[in-house]
């Protein structure tokens, strides 16, 4: 196999998805290190000698009421492959896009002129692509897909949403149905990396398969990016149906990932939408998932999403607005706990808005209740060491601090899935507290060792 410019792939667009100080994986140090490591892979690909490696880590993370899900960290040698693969690709990859759906900008980052045009407000962020080759191109892509969201919404043009995602998205996509569509898009020069980049889908996970070929999923691996960008792409086809059929009604579809929201004014029209869509994503192997099928009245999807709050932070500085911060805090804190828990993600995107807020201006009464809001078990899991970074800052700004190292160390305790504890672990880092950090690494090993034994604990 012949590779043209190898090494001009790698440049900082690649290497700047490895600082995430909480991203376990070992990559060279130096300039020199890492062009020694990416002629290597090149010469291992020339002489068909590269193989898959099992991934090196699996960070576990609590999808909700403690179910893990686990999310394969590859090797450095392993990403090199795939990020070249997509590279490679993206011309295919990345085009076709139906209006209204997000999910297949490159790896630079760059979003295409089509989506720019679309982009009305900077919206809120998002906590998609924690690890991430441009964690930046997430958070502006979700802000435009709410943005253009809720602009038709407001609007008042239609009554109801129909709202539903995927059931196991990635685990469900047919690797030869994915990779005969990129080899019927692409033309003979691109046998070979095609063929390169389904030797790695095929065999990533064989220690899972017991050596079998895996012939369905992709992974979902930390550096999420370049699997981004092939579901993306296979559900473009779908995409083309679906934005017909909903026309048909007179409603408009959308689709962040695998997450879809149609807009439309005849809710009896919806269980026949549903059987044309259902029955076209079943050629693809693909299922809605039941449980999350949801007929919203236009203004219940507003105020579950609480955009009387978030519009309160509308223009970029907004939030270092002391006026406007103390409104934000009013509001949100007027909501009851209970009825707090019912809302999108249980009010959790409030907080992280207001966790980057200029809380500091708030009277002290504010501050404290807005900063134990922060210090719930239930917020600071979710945290990634950045996060953990500013409620520490924050924290030690209150009149009476509790000790928030002992508060780490007390969570770390109960929780079971470790990629908390990798979070955590960066913080100490961060702080360069040791204490900590060696408490943190231990329960990895314990944690680690009771999932390789199957213990319960």
């Amino acid at each position: 196999m012949k590779i043209n410019n190898f090494n001009d792939y790698f440049n900082r667009d690649f290497w700047r998805g490895f600082k995430n100080q909480a991203f376990p994986i070992n990559i060279p140090s130096t300039k020199e290190d890492k062009r020694i490591l990416v002629d290597k892979v090149a010469d291992l690909i020339s002489s068909g000698r590269y193989s898959s490696n099992i991934p090196e880590v699996e960070l576990i993370m609590n999808k909700g009421y403690g179910v893990a899900r686990t999310v394969p960290v590859f090797c450095i040698e392993d990403y090199c492959v795939y990020y070249f693969c997509i590279k490679e690709l993206e011309s295919i990859l990345c085009k076709n896009r139906t209006a209204n759906t997000f999910g297949g900008w490159t790896l630079g980052g760059q979003l295409r002129k089509e989506e720019e045009s679309e982009i009305e407000i900077e919206c809120d962020s998002t906590d998609y692509g924690r690890y991430s080759f441009n964690p930046r191109a997430w958070t502006r892509v979700f802000g435009e897909f709410n943005s253009l969201l809720f602009s038709q919404l407001e609007s008042g043009k239609y009554s109801h949403v129909l709202q539903f995602d995927l059931s196991n998205f990635y685990d469900s996509v047919r690797l030869d149905m994915l990779e005969r569509w990129i080899r019927e898009e692409s033309d003979s020069s691109k046998g070979e990396i095609i063929t390169l980049l389904f030797y790695l889908l095929n065999h990533w996970n064989r220690k899972n398969t017991m050596m079998h070929p895996q012939s369905v999923g992709l992974p979902q691996d930390a550096l999420a990016d370049c699997s981004r960008i092939l579901a993306n792409y296979y559900l473009q086809k779908y995409d083309s149906f679906a934005e017909n059929v909903c026309s048909q009604v007179g409603g408009i579809y959308f689709r962040y990932a695998d997450d879809q929201m149609i807009l439309l004014n005849d809710p009896g029209k919806i269980d026949g939408l549903l059987l044309l869509l259902t029955r076209n994503l079943d050629r693809y192997g693909l299922r809605v998932n039941q449980k999350k099928v949801d007929i919203w009245h236009t203004s219940e999807l507003i105020e579950h999403r609480c955009r009387k709050i978030q519009s309160i932070f509308t223009e970029k500085d907004d939030n270092k607005n002391p006026v406007l911060v103390k409104e934000f805090v009013e509001e949100y804190l007027k909501i009851k706990k209970i009825h707090l828990q019912k809302m999108w993600n249980s009010g959790t995107p409030l907080l992280n808005r207001l966790l980057w807020a200029n809380i500091e201006s708030l009277s002290p009464k504010l501050f404290n209740s807005i900063v134990e809001r922060f210090m719930t078990e239930e917020f600071i899991l979710l945290s990634d060491h950045k996060k953990m970074s500013r409620i520490f800052y924050l924290n030690g700004k209150r009149k009476k601090p509790i000790d928030f190292i002992d508060h780490l160390k007390a969570i770390s305790e109960k929780s079971v899935h470790n990629n908390y504890h990798y979070e955590a672990h960066a913080f100490a880092a961060l702080i360069q507290n040791n204490d900590l950090a060696i408490h943190l690494e231990n329960r990895i090993i314990f944690l680690n060792r009771r999932m390789k034994t199957n213990e319960i604990y």
